[in-house]
């Protein structure tokens, strides 16, 4: 454990960590800036539709080495090279987007925010492809440091979130409207610093990461790290504390991973105003700040627990399985769900909000353990899975919203009569 490491792998831990950060905080970061990117960008409050269907077009990434690892079945795919473009694609687009975010061209008579859309669809490039080769490049150090995936994972979203708290992101007041009718609403307020200062910030962070890969690349910091045969044998021996897994039970762990991700990565993203907004605009912003954290507390589960029965993993599956048809029931109910402008239901809405990322993310960390254990290319499967099942969750979550228009918002400071 911790305690018992030399300082070599404290050093490899940190850099694991760093280097995750890369995987999602573009994207992350672009979603946290919305509330400012929407105030002069042409498509308003649309543009966010409208960055979702492109960052999922990133996929072709992923698509293309599963596509390779079906074909060519003799032949093992090195994470390593593919890493190291990825990640330079990414700084590359997060570098232009500091000078080039705002640019907007005119297509079919309409002004479009073609510059931010390109540049996001190269950083979803990064961060779909990253699902899987970052977790296969995991396969080489012990299982000691999987749990730094959900570290940096954690991260992804609370340093965007961070910097957009730093930035006033979000702050609103709530004012009496001018035109003489009883009606509210939101001013926000002026930024401490600008989208391109903002985005300069995330450029530094994928560089922070890239040094950090370098490292673990070219010195020797990270070696004593490596997993051996001996450590191999030793997990196959010592750590599964139920029967060996069959191959029956490592597809339903899959599965389960690409269910749990489809949630947390897809289906929670996207509702998350409909759940929240309608109980104020307090707790929608607590809710979306506070949840990242949910995936760093379950990290600590996972350095304190890292393998856990499949008996209480399959309970744990389907509390929060339950706590999020709740999230879906309020999201359907909206703009006036069960409790709405009572403290009761801002407070019950808030702890089954972030329940439902503790009860689902924990089950993804012990899953990452078993299948890494189970195969070589466990954690190659597992990558694709967590890639899968956003996409899965992201694609119904868009069909039920902007193609059937099955939910309905309440916008921040509105007064509504339930």
């Amino acid at each position: 454990m911790f305690q018992r490491w030399p300082l070599p792998q404290y050093a490899t831990y940190l850099l694991i960590t760093l280097f995750f950060l890369s995987s999602w905080t573009d994207v992350n970061g672009i979603y946290a800036q919305l509330p400012q990117i929407v105030l002069t960008q042409p498509e308003s409050w649309k543009l966010g539709a409208n960055l979702a269907l492109i960052t999922n077009l990133g996929n072709i990434g992923p698509f293309s080495l599963v596509l390779y690892k079906c074909l060519c079945r003799k032949r093992t795919i090195n994470p390593i090279p593919i890493n190291y473009i990825v990640i330079l694609i990414g700084m590359l687009s997060c570098f232009l987007m500091i000078f080039f975010w705002s640019y907007t061209t005119t297509i079919g008579n309409e002004k479009r925010s073609t510059a931010l859309l390109i540049l996001a669809f190269f950083l979803s490039l990064l961060d779909c492809t990253s699902s899987i080769t970052f977790a296969d490049y995991m396969h080489r150090f012990r299982k000691e440091f999987t749990s730094a995936i959900f570290l940096g994972e954690s991260l992804t979203s609370i340093l965007p979130s961070l910097l957009a708290i730093a930035q006033g992101n979000g702050q609103i007041h709530c004012i009496q409207s001018a035109n003489g009718t009883n009606t509210t609403e939101a001013i926000y307020e002026t930024a401490r610093f600008s989208v391109s200062i903002y985005f300069l910030c995330l450029f530094i962070l994928l560089t922070i990461s890239f040094v950090s890969y370098v490292l673990l690349q070219w010195t020797t910091i990270g070696q004593s790290s490596y997993q051996t045969n001996a450590d191999t044998l030793s997990n196959e021996s010592t750590e599964s504390i139920d029967k060996p897994l069959t191959r029956l039970s490592y597809i339903l762990l899959l599965l389960a991973c690409a269910f749990t991700s489809s949630v947390l990565f897809g289906m929670a993203l996207s509702i998350s105003t409909y759940v929240l907004m309608p109980y104020g605009h307090r707790i929608f912003y607590l809710g979306t700040i506070i949840s990242p954290w949910m995936l760093t507390l379950v990290w600590v589960f996972g350095m304190v627990k890292p393998l856990l029965s499949k008996r209480y993993l399959l309970i744990l599956i389907i509390i929060g399985s339950l706590a999020f048809a709740f999230d879906l029931f309020v999201s359907f109910k909206s703009p006036c769900p069960p409790w709405v402008d009572t403290t009761k239901g801002s407070a019950l809405i808030l702890i089954i909000w972030l329940s439902t990322y503790i009860f689902l993310g924990y089950p993804r960390l012990v899953i990452a353990n078993y299948v890494r254990i189970h195969s070589t290319n466990g954690m190659f499967w597992y990558g694709v899975n967590v890639q899968f099942g956003a996409l899965t969750g992201s694609v119904i979550a868009y069909l039920l919203i902007d193609t059937f228009g099955l939910f309905h918002e309440r916008r921040a400071c509105e007064q509504i009569v339930c």
